[in-house]
């Protein structure tokens, strides 16, 4: 099995973004988190929204710089694209060409706009991926209280030859290097979420959907299928989410016939192992 490569905490040099000026695009749940743990470890931020916008509104609150999207992106050396909805990536091609200048970098929060050709740089721009795991919430909440959300990182355009030490001194202004920060590619994080939306989690729905029509036709009352199917779904997943399937994967005689707790754990699927190092960077479920 391929096991994910990480950056090293050790090699962060902040001063590396001492001199530059970072533009978050947009205010929304992601670009605020960016914005927000960026401006507290130092970092000089302006986020780019309409001044009269409620996005505005709610970065001044913050004590935040507001300029609007073009002065935003002119004026800095990082640009950050969240890829929520405060902001379209497809739609700054203009504004980005005009923009930056050689040696400048965008920061874009998802694999897919990168991957499906949504955002191209300009000759001589930097382009980096840099995606959260544990959800918007999490990356500020987590910053202020001492810790981190792990993210996936990826760099597809070096023209400036330190896009990667420039993207790991960002992750530990974020945070993220507090967790820990994988490396992949924009082609692996694309590809991977829409196969796993397709086969995986469209899969499920339309299964929990049928399990309560069965049972709703054969006489169970609609609120004992519920329970039975979606309701009785959460809690394993809860479970496996925090703790892994653990033996689930083993067969009860079948574990029952193993020597010790370790060879049942190595004959259980691979995926257990793998959450069990994922999960090590969550802090909020050591």
């Amino acid at each position: 099995m391929t096991q994910a490569r990480q950056l090293d905490p050790e090699s962060a040099d902040l001063t590396l973004l001492q001199d530059r000026q970072v533009a978050v695009l947009g205010f929304g749940p992601v670009a605020s988190g960016h914005a927000l743990n960026l401006r507290d470890s130092g970092v000089d931020v302006r986020v780019g929204v309409p001044p009269d916008s409620r996005a505005a509104a709610r970065a001044e609150v913050e004590g935040l710089l507001v300029v609007e999207v073009p002065d935003a992106v002119a004026t800095a050396d990082i640009v950050v694209l969240p890829t929520d909805d405060s902001t379209d990536p497809a739609t700054l091609a203009p504004v980005l060409e005009a923009g930056l200048e050689p040696g400048d970098l965008i920061l874009v929060t998802g694999g897919g706009p990168v991957h499906h050709g949504a955002v191209r740089p300009p000759e001589g721009v930097d382009l980096v991926v840099l995606q959260g795991i544990g959800g918007a919430d999490r990356l500020r909440g987590e910053y202020l209280d001492g810790r981190g959300i792990p993210c996936l990182v990826a760099v597809e355009t070096d023209a400036s030859g330190v896009a990667w030490p420039v993207l790991t001194a960002y992750c530990q202004a974020l945070g993220a290097l507090r967790s820990g920060a994988l490396v992949t590619s924009a082609a692996e994080l694309a590809e991977t979420e829409e196969y796993a939306d397709e086969a995986v989690h469209r899969e499920v729905r339309r299964l929990v959907e049928s399990g309560f029509d069965t049972l709703v036709g054969r006489g169970v009352s609609e609120e004992v299928a519920y329970l039975a199917t979606l309701h009785e779904l959460k809690q394993r997943v809860d479970t496996a989410w925090a703790a892994g399937f653990g033996t689930d994967h083993v067969p009860d005689r079948a574990a029952a016939e193993l020597p010790s707790r370790s060879a049942v754990a190595r004959a259980a699927h691979p995926i257990e192992q793998v959450g069990r190092r994922v999960r090590a960077l969550m802090s909020w479920i050591r």
